[in-house]
């Protein structure tokens, strides 16, 4: 994969207005954090129940090219991520993410949903919560399965990415994560997720090499989700966006 490096951030204005302009109240809180575990379950199941109404990605990066979307390559991998929210008692709803040591090949040093490869024997489902216990060292206690996100073609690590949308209980001890997948353990609250003021536009470096020698460099922008001075971007960005768009929608109508 072409490495990619950080130059800039600035402030970024998303390309339509949010559903829901100030979703907090005075102490920051999301309004899904009054919610217990079933009330946000069923909320959740609600809206993700008909795939054709999820709305559409609104923080794809400038050379997508629609990559995110479209008919899959020949040779494409099956993924599957966790996108589990836990009551955390002093930030309400929190969805854990890890980051990549910078050692591994792909998405070295980004912001990830705990996820990976479905196996033969798995649904998306399986593998998830698999993969969760795998990079954070607990296994979750599932209190539901409230469905899935828009799957995501990841261009670079070519893998077809099913964001699987669990309530769990919390966390009876700390993480701990395996050095070898995960060199951090991050949690982000959906009061940040549903908050436009953080959410930035960044400018990245993409060098183009031919027959292992750089010969020139693209440069081009994308949206970001600013998380106490990280920044969550790519396909991660698109699933938690996503996510973010639902818990602002109507009901769904039966």
């Amino acid at each position: 994969m072409p490495s990619l490096s950080f130059v800039d951030a600035r402030p970024f204005l998303m390309s339509r207005p949010p559903l829901v302009s100030h979703p907090h109240d005075r102490a920051g809180r999301s309004p899904t954090d009054s919610m217990s575990p079933q009330q946000l379950a069923e909320f959740l199941a609600d809206r993700l129940r008909d795939s054709s109404r999820l709305p559409q990605p609104r923080m794809s990066p400038q050379l997508a090219y629609g990559r995110h979307r479209g008919p899959v390559p020949v040779g494409t991998r099956l993924a599957a991520v966790a996108v589990a929210l836990y009551r955390d008692p002093l930030k309400g709803w929190t969805v854990p993410l890890t980051r990549r040591p910078r050692t591994l090949q792909h998405h070295a040093g980004q912001i990830c949903l705990p996820g990976g490869q479905i196996e033969p024997d798995e649904d998306p489902l399986t593998a998830a919560i698999r993969e969760f216990e795998e990079e954070l060292g607990i296994r979750p206690i599932v209190h539901s399965h409230c469905g899935e996100l828009s799957t995501q073609y990841v261009y670079a690590s070519k893998n077809l990415v099913h964001p699987v949308v669990v309530v769990v209980e919390t966390p009876d001890r700390t993480w701990s994560p395996d050095p070898v997948e995960v060199q951090q353990v991050i949690t982000l609250p959906l009061s940040i997720l549903e908050d436009a003021r953080h959410r930035r536009e960044i400018v990245r470096r993409r060098a183009v090499r031919v027959a292992g020698r750089e010969v020139d460099q693209l440069v081009f922008r994308a949206a970001a989700i600013e998380l106490d001075n990280q920044l969550v971007w790519g396909a991660t960005a698109l699933i938690l966006d996503q996510l973010a768009q639902i818990l602002h929608r109507e009901p769904t109508r039966r």
